[in-house]
């Protein structure tokens, strides 16, 4: 029983369906990661950052007080 095998030059990635394929899954990336960029630059980029500063982390922790005292 003799096994045939393919060369190289004939696989189905040098076929002219492999090459589609490779073109369609090539584009669906690319259009992928254009849309991720745009949901980046247009929707979580303008989003409020939170006040990190070491004053503001400090009024965050701090016990609140009275402003005005009861008379």
């Amino acid at each position: 029983m003799s096994v045939k095998r393919k060369d190289s030059s004939s696989s189905w990635f040098r076929s002219r369906g492999g090459r589609r394929f490779a073109w369609e899954f090539a584009l669906i990336i690319v259009i992928k990661l254009i849309l991720l960029t745009l949901l980046w630059i247009f929707v979580i980029r303008p989003l409020p950052r939170a006040d990190n500063s070491p004053a503001a982390i400090e009024r965050h922790f701090s016990t609140p007080t009275a402003t005005e005292s009861p008379q």
